[in-house]
């Protein structure tokens, strides 16, 4: 099952690179005509990407129970980390800019949220790696 399942997903994904070669260079050589294509082939990697990481978390709770509590654990933690992130954000908007990009102040505020939450989560990275480096250190 496991060698089954290894083959289909390798020849998936060099089916996905060859799709994804063969339009780069056809971008490449027609230019702007091309633009809508790439763009949907890009929806369409994101759709599969979302469905697999929305998917395979979904199989593996389902196969260990127990272990999957500690997948729950982690996404609850995004959650509250997204929610403190999105109450710091600010929704000021620059309208000259903004009324150009068509942005709202929500929008502006999602922006704001996920910036925020991007140097949390920089900033919890680079502790553990420091202190991952002292403890490894001591030993």
């Amino acid at each position: 099952m496991t060698d089954t399942f290894n083959k289909i997903l390798q020849i998936s994904l060099y089916v996905i690179l060859a799709i994804s070669v063969i339009l780069f260079v056809l971008f490449y050589i027609k230019g702007e005509s091309m633009t809508n294509t790439v763009i949907y082939w890009a929806y369409i990697l994101l759709a599969i990407t979302v469905l697999l990481l929305i998917g395979f978390p979904i199989a593996f709770f389902i196969k260990n129970p127990r272990k999957g509590l500690t997948v729950l654990f982690v996404l609850i933690g995004f959650i509250i980390l997204f929610g403190i992130s999105y109450l710091l954000a600010s929704d000021a908007t620059n309208a000259v800019v903004y009324e150009k990009m068509h942005i709202t102040a929500n929008i502006s505020r999602l922006i704001g949220a996920g910036l925020i939450m991007m140097y949390i989560l920089t900033g919890i990275t680079v502790l553990s790696l420091i202190y991952t480096g002292i403890v490894n250190a001591f030993k």
